[in-house]
């Protein structure tokens, strides 16, 4: 036994023998049912397991709807040294791959082809065959809906207009049959808290007819939705205010505005309170004939605005006419109930008028439809001279020969003091003194 250990060569051996022992124990995982293989030597096999198919397809009119399996498992057979090499490679450079370009729509069942694996190894795929479903890929645009939440919670008073998008449109490429399944393309703005007009970018989803979200993608992915959202608001006439006078022998046959309402908008405590808007003014001085004028309309404090901004006034014009009323009752206004009044000039409280204004105007006038008056306002007891007042249609002025009126007021409620008579007292008198006087002397005889 020593002989053997002082043998050189018989060191040698014993060396090599225990260097590919541990080499092959190192390696015992990679030699697979080759117990004992020599490294190099021996073939190996070597199982990869679920690897991606890659679809090749014409992306420009073909989709891809299915898959069946859409992965495989690969069975590669060589050289121990090859395949640890193709395993310590840090990408995989190979590729399993169909081929479905050129096909027409419609289900193909194809055979799983590969690349990129080593020349000297054999290469098994399971399972060999896949099906793969293909589609018409169709470019469709969809109008976006615009989906509101929580309008409940907006501003008290405030409306929500109708919402809109821009672009309108979206553009869905994808395969007809998915296609077939939408059922709407929306995108949703949350308008909680919101008191005036505002624009929001929101994503786009797609919606299928059972309102599931579908996994498509939209051109473009997002759109910017504005929303209109009003303040309390109504409607209120306008009142033309007019200065001046129409020139001698015009008349106006009617004055009105277009529109002859608008819209005003603020806090309703505001609006609430305003029944009409004044201030727009027209000096009928200027005006020889049919006119046509635009004014801007006043915004009365407190409101927001007012819509239109401006309105058109309307003024039309006539040749002037005279109607004559006789015997028109003299109203009187403004006198305290404790007095009373008697008319001086006129004595009976009548008089006569004319009526001017257009023909088509003065037709349609009736007693009923004027007044003529004075007014006791603040007046005490005496004679007094007042000016003759009028009231009646739009568009119709007065002329009379009575421009004033005298009347006397009086308060029955004072005492009237009798007037002295200088007869009646001295009689008195006498008698008076007769009471005082002596008596008369008897009668002797």
């Amino acid at each position: 036994m020593d002989k053997w250990f002082n043998n050189t060569w018989f060191i040698k051996w014993i060396s090599l023998l225990i260097a590919i022992l541990l080499f092959l124990m190192v390696n015992a995982e990679n030699i697979n049912n080759q117990p004992g293989g020599i490294p190099g030597i021996t073939s190996q096999i070597r199982n990869i397991m679920e690897v991606d198919l890659t679809v090749y397809h014409d992306d420009g009119y073909q989709v891809v709807t299915e898959v069946d399996p859409a992965n495989v498992q690969v069975t590669v057979r060589g050289p121990q040294n090859v395949l640890r090499q193709f395993q310590l490679m840090p990408r995989p450079e190979y590729e399993l791959y169909v081929d479905v370009r050129g096909k027409e729509p419609g289900v193909h069942y194809e055979r799983v082809q590969y690349s990129g694996f080593p020349n000297d190894v054999d290469v098994t795929i399971n399972p060999r065959t896949v099906r793969v479903t293909v589609q018409e890929k169709q470019t469709v645009s969809f109008p976006v809906d615009v989906e509101l939440i929580n309008q409940g919670e907006i501003e008290e008073g405030y409306t929500i207009g109708t919402p809109y998008t821009t672009p309108t449109n979206v553009d869905i490429t994808a395969a007809r049959g998915i296609i077939e399944q939408i059922n709407s393309v929306r995108a949703v703005v949350d308008v909680a808290n919101r008191n005036a007009t505002f624009q929001e970018v929101a994503s786009v989803i797609v919606l299928d007819q059972n309102g599931n979200e579908m996994d498509l993608n939209t051109d473009p992915p997002a759109v910017e939705v504005t929303v209109p959202i009003t303040s309390p608001n109504k409607e209120v006439p306008l009142r033309i205010e007019r200065e001046g006078e129409l020139p001698e022998g015009i008349a106006i046959e009617n004055i009105y505005t277009e529109p002859n309402v608008v819209t005003i908008y603020g806090p309703i405590d505001v609006i609430n309170d305003i029944s009409f808007i004044d201030g727009i003014k027209i000096d009928l001085s200027e005006i020889t004939r049919d006119t046509t004028i635009e004014v801007p309309v006043p915004v009365p404090d407190g409101v927001e605005r007012v819509e239109p901004e401006t309105v058109e006034v309307h003024v039309e014009i006539s040749e002037e006419e005279v109607r004559e009323f006789t015997d028109v009752t003299i109203e009187v206004n403004g006198l305290p109930e404790e007095f009373e009044y008697t008319f001086i000039d006129p004595e009976d409280g009548l008089v006569n008028i004319g009526l001017m204004g257009s023909p088509s105007v003065l037709e349609r006038v009736d007693r009923e439809d004027f007044q003529v008056y004075i007014d006791l306002s603040g007046l005490e007891v005496g004679e007094h001279e007042l000016p003759l007042q009028f009231i009646g249609p739009q568009n119709v002025r007065i002329s009379h020969n009575q421009p004033t009126v005298e009347i006397y007021i009086t308060d029955p409620t004072e005492e009237l003091e009798e007037p002295e008579d200088p007869e009646v007292e001295g009689i008195e008198e006498m008698e008076i003194d007769d009471e005082e006087g002596e008596s008369p002397p008897e009668d002797t005889s």
